[in-house]
């Protein structure tokens, strides 16, 4: 549900830089590797949740593939925000919670597949 222009050979071959709200490096955080990873999401990441996955996957991926140790970035937005951050491909994935939404942004094409995790808002404590 993108409310910009998509063209994505452009959006794929210059796409903007948003600076991350925050960003995670798991146990790397001394050597401040880089992004590899931009997520684009409200509540998840003003919650938490996104930092704490974050850095578990980071943590996981290295240990189990040997990778070299990269980041995650958050990039604070909402759904439009999100849908935006993909479709000009500033963003890699999004958490969103609108199925609708999520419907439109598959039907335009800047999205491969939309998979359900939850629904609604949330806050833990």
């Amino acid at each position: 549900m993108a409310s910009v222009h998509f063209d994505q050979q452009t959006a794929q071959n210059n796409p903007p830089h948003i600076e991350p709200e925050q960003t995670y490096y798991g146990s790397y955080e001394s050597s401040k590797p880089p992004v590899e990873l931009r997520i684009a999401t409200g509540g998840a990441g003003q919650s938490g949740l996104v930092r704490a996955l974050a850095n578990a996957f980071i943590d996981d991926r290295v240990k189990q593939t040997g990778c070299a140790p990269f980041a995650v970035g958050w990039l604070k937005s909402d759904t439009s925000g999100s849908f935006n951050s993909l479709a000009q491909a500033a963003a890699d994935l999004s958490i969103t919670y609108h199925p609708a939404a999520e419907d439109i942004a598959l039907a335009q094409g800047f999205t491969d597949r939309s998979v359900y995790a939850w629904r609604d808002h949330f806050m833990l404590v």
